[in-house]
């Protein structure tokens, strides 16, 4: 009798993994905008894409898939209709917040996985703005590499609101990213920055005219999926990690980095392509 198979994989060879693939997608979108380029768009307008339990999901499902698709060199998340992200949705916390605190702590980790999930994509990851970015959409545009923005969106921290505090990354990841006295800010008065403001905070990498958001996007989305892809995923790990630890731990993750791409067959395609004056032909690897 043969041997159940360690590791699943799909119709194109690629790894299931430990993720719940849903048969259909409901709440997302996926597509290859062009060549080298996902966008992922959230897709639940009616309700200003608040994302639920089925969501976060096919979020996850969505990531998993686009790490192990090498011609995919750039993701783009956006939303449908008039908004980014409206965050959670609130019929979620109905349940959750009921749980006692270590079942609330364990069934919310999913969501912080979710948004791990994202930073730690070894691929460039822009958060295409197109309007309000409120409360847990905020946190998955900063758990993005990038955050381009139309010139009428807004980011809005709205917890207070409901007598409770943004609690999936929003103080962890955006401390160092726009200062403690502008998070604070965010946080404790639920005042919505504009993209010009969020732009001079650090927030916004890019801001577009509404018209312009997605060709604008798609211009930066461009240059990096030229780049290469491995020292892209290797700049990305290292830089996280650096602002989480002094600096000469940091220049030994820098060394440690390094010591991994100068072996790479892209390090040495890309030695010659310089030497040869000519343009690099990267393959991720």
């Amino acid at each position: 009798m043969s041997e159940e198979p360690t590791v699943r994989l799909d119709t194109d060879g690629k790894p299931i993994g430990f993720i719940d693939h849903p048969d259909d997608y409901r709440t997302v979108t996926y597509e290859v905008i062009e060549h080298g380029i996902g966008l992922l768009t959230l897709n639940r307008p009616g309700k200003l894409n608040a994302f639920d339990e089925r969501m976060i999901r096919e979020l996850r499902s969505v990531i998993w898939n686009v790490n192990f698709d090498e011609k995919i060199r750039v993701l783009i998340i956006t939303g449908a209709g008039r908004g980014f992200c409206s965050g959670r949705d609130i019929l979620g916390l109905d349940y959750e917040n009921n749980l006692p605190s270590p079942q609330y702590r364990a069934y919310v980790r999913a969501n912080h996985e979710m948004l791990d999930d994202i930073e730690n994509m070894e691929k460039p990851v822009i958060s295409m703005i197109n309007g309000i970015c409120a409360g847990g959409g905020v946190e998955i545009a900063i758990a993005s590499d990038f955050r381009t923005v139309s010139e009428d969106a807004e980011f809005v921290l709205t917890e207070n609101n409901i007598g409770v505090i943004p609690a999936s990354g929003a103080a962890s990841r955006m401390i160092q990213m726009i200062g403690i006295g502008r998070l604070k800010e965010m946080m404790m008065t639920t005042m919505p920055v504009d993209a010009a403001t969020a732009e001079q905070w650090g927030l916004a990498n890019r801001v577009f005219a509404p018209d312009d958001l997605l060709q604008g996007t798609l211009a930066f989305a461009r240059i990096l999926a030229e780049r290469a892809p491995l020292a892209l995923g290797m700049a990305k790990h290292v830089i996280n990690t650096c602002q989480n630890t002094d600096t000469e731990t940091g220049r030994l993750i820098e060394r440690l980095g390094q010591s991994v791409l100068i072996q790479s067959e892209d390090s040495r395609e890309g030695n010659a392509a310089f030497r040869e004056k000519r343009k690099p032909d990267w393959k991720g690897r």
